[in-house]
């Protein structure tokens, strides 16, 4: 038998290590895709809340600016661990009903309050006109590490 010579040996195919090598390659790859998947649905379900919040606060302040008098007299201040009125006899308290129940029916696990910096303690009303009014809402969300947590987002208008 004899030897070929070296320049007559055609290698041809892959070697089982090739493939494992390059099977393993495509698996990071794969992997650091579904990572980013994940990343961006959590990510969109958080710019999906905001939304909402954003959304409520909004309506909120459009309900107040209805109902003037009521909001002078402070019957709009709602404190977070407040419950929604039950009567529905006045406007404003069908307006804090329903917001509320919007609020809870729109985000997880959530809460919203009101507060009012009078302009003017001498006229007295208790939010006079022109006073700064502020809606928080709280509500869970997916945090950065994964876990849930609470957020709140501030919003102020003068009335």
């Amino acid at each position: 038998m004899s030897l070929m010579p070296r320049q007559q040996i055609i290698q041809s195919g892959f070697t089982l290590l090739e493939v494992m090598i390059a099977i393993f390659i495509l698996s990071i790859g794969l992997l650091g895709l579904a990572q980013l998947q994940a990343t961006g649905l959590k990510h969109n379900e958080s710019a999906y809340l905001r939304t909402q919040v954003s959304n409520l606060a909004a309506d909120m302040f459009d309900r107040m600016r209805a109902n003037h008098l009521s909001v002078q007299n402070g019957d709009y201040l709602l404190a977070a661990a407040d419950s929604p009125p039950i009567t529905t006899a006045q406007l404003v308290d069908i307006d804090l009903a329903e917001w509320i129940g919007n609020v809870n029916a729109s985000l997880p696990e959530s809460d919203g309050e009101i507060s009012c910096a009078d302009s003017n303690a001498a006229d007295g009303f208790m939010c006079s006109a022109g006073s700064i009014f502020t809606v928080t809402i709280f509500w869970n969300e997916v945090q950065d590490d994964g876990s849930r947590g609470l957020s709140q987002f501030s919003y102020s208008a003068a009335l």
